[in-house]
């Protein structure tokens, strides 16, 4: 995954660059919660970044360029970002999961033999990376989950299948900023959900 050196977060795509500023995000916050003693809050920081950011939004935004056979500089980005988030995961977890920390941290170390040392437990807790918090980003990012969750609810509810293609959906926006940030975002959006088109309410009083 490393071979041929680290690549510039600057040359990574969006969607790369957020998860690495989620990740950075993470560690601040999971950093403040230890230093505050609250061990919990931080097991559900680390959860919640897993979870809903990670697994349900990152891998499966590109899920392609895991999967697709040739081994271009593309899904070596995929891969490293991956990588970084899962080992930054294994060594922020591991005072409040350390064995399955370890096991985590051993198994990244195996194949890529990035860090010298023999145990997560005995790795500096990493320290944050201010250049790549990106917060407009992360706020645009955070719309375009919460549109395509509520998209996949309606449908759900309605069921209608996700391969099933839609015309439009309706989306109410009153604050004009808003709307540039999920116009931003769009084109990810309308490929997540399966719909054509996404058309701008700035009258919600009609919408249910």
């Amino acid at each position: 995954t490393f071979e041929g050196g680290y690549i510039p977060v600057e040359k990574r795509t969006e969607s790369d660059r957020w998860i690495l500023s989620k990740l950075n995000t993470l560690i601040k916050s999971v950093d403040e919660a230890y230093n505050q003693y609250e061990p919990t809050r931080a097991a559900r920081l680390v959860q919640d970044f897993v979870t809903d950011d990670l697994s349900n939004w990152y891998v499966r935004l590109n899920r392609k360029r895991f999967w697709k056979g040739e081994y271009n500089e593309d899904k070596k980005i995929a891969y490293q970002s991956l990588y970084e988030c899962l080992e930054k995961i294994a060594i922020i977890s591991a005072p409040i999961a350390p064995f399955y920390s370890e096991s985590l941290f051993k198994s990244l170390n195996e194949v890529s033999k990035r860090s010298e040392s023999a145990s997560v437990h005995l790795v500096d807790f990493p320290e944050v990376n201010q250049q790549v918090i990106d917060l407009q980003l992360e706020q645009r990012m955070s719309l375009a989950q919460q549109i395509s969750s509520l998209t996949h609810s309606l449908r759900k509810s309605q069921k209608i299948k996700v391969r099933q293609p839609l015309q439009r959906i309706l989306v109410p926006v009153l604050n004009p900023e808003i709307k540039k940030q999920i116009a931003a975002v769009e084109d990810l959006i309308l490929s997540e959900v399966n719909v054509k088109e996404v058309e701008y309410l700035d009258d919600a009083s009609g919408v249910l």
